[in-house]
Order: C-alpha cells, then sequence, then structure tokens
C-alpha cells in the first residue's frame, strides 16, 4: 500500500527503531559496561532484510529463498535461525521508492570477526545472486534464554 507522506512514515520509523533499540539496552544493561542479563546470556543478533523484487524480472520465489538459505546460510549457521515474512519498501539509488515482499532472517551468534564475515558473504551472495543493491543489516546484543 502505497504512502503519501514519505517523511512522516520515515519520522515514525525512526522513533520506532530507536524506541525499541533503546528498550532492549535497558533490558541487557549498559552501553559502557557491556550487557547484564537477569534472564539468559548476552549474545550478539544480526537481522537481515532480503528483498525479493528483481530488477527486470520475477521476484524471487520461495523455493529459490529455500535454496539460498540451504546452500548459503545454513552451512555457515549451522545451529539455527529463524526466518520470517515482511512487507518494506526501499528506495534505491536513483532515488525510486520500491516496495517488496521481504525475508527477514534473525541469526544469534558470538560476535566474533569470523561470524560478522560470515553474515556480510550471505549478504554478498545475495545481492550478487538475485541482482540487489543492498541487504539491511542490524545488529543488536540482546539477552538469550532458551
Amino acid at each position: 500500500m502505497p504512502f503519501s507522506d514519505m517523511s512522516a512514515v520515515a519520522s515514525r520509523l525512526l522513533l520506532g527503531l530507536t524506541l525499541a533499540l533503546g528498550a532492549g539496552a535497558t533490558a541487557c544493561g549498559g552501553e559502557d559496561d557491556g550487557p547484564s542479563c537477569t534472564v539468559g546470556s548476552p549474545q550478539f543478533q544480526s537481522d537481515l532484510y532480503f528483498g525479493r523484487n528483481r530488477v527486470g524480472g520475477e521476484p524471487v520465489s520461495e523455493a529459490e529463498f529455500q535454496a539460498f538459505v540451504d546452500a548459503s546460510v545454513t552451512p555457515r549457521f549451522q545451529d539455527g535461525l529463524t526466518v520470517y515474512d515482511a512487507y518494506g519498501q526501499y528506495q534505491l539509488e536513483s532515488g525510486e521508492v520500491v516496495q517488496e515482499r521481504t525475508k527477514v532472517m534473525v541469526l544469534l551468534h558470538d560476535g566474533s570477526a569470523a561470524r560478522s564475515a560470515d553474515i556480510d558473504t550471505i549478504r554478498e551472495e545475495y545481492k550478487s545472486q538475485f541482482r540487489q543493491e543492498s541487504v539491511l543489516r542490524i545488529d543488536s546484543q540482546p539477552c538469550v534464554a532458551f
């Protein structure tokens, strides 16, 4: 559904992210001394947003996305991951606003340089394979209990 006032939408999105990130920092502890969890233990979380539209082609199908997860993600994150459907929009470098179906992937990890490199490799492989300008990455440090 198109939005008529993009600046208002952007402002609300920024406010929502600020509140969500602020609440997460409060729940796990201050920034200076690292997280202090009352339940669970601190881990790193990376959320990746994969747009499914392709320039000049059909959107990335469910089967194509699952094949990408099987080949590019699962070997790097064998302990598990979560994927869910979303709907978002993105402004291309050209200035055009594209609205599209999106897959959001949640990865929990140790925060090491090797894990970060794995995540960036996944992003680059998706962009290359499906002709994407970007894959959004959001990192946080939540308290996690299983």
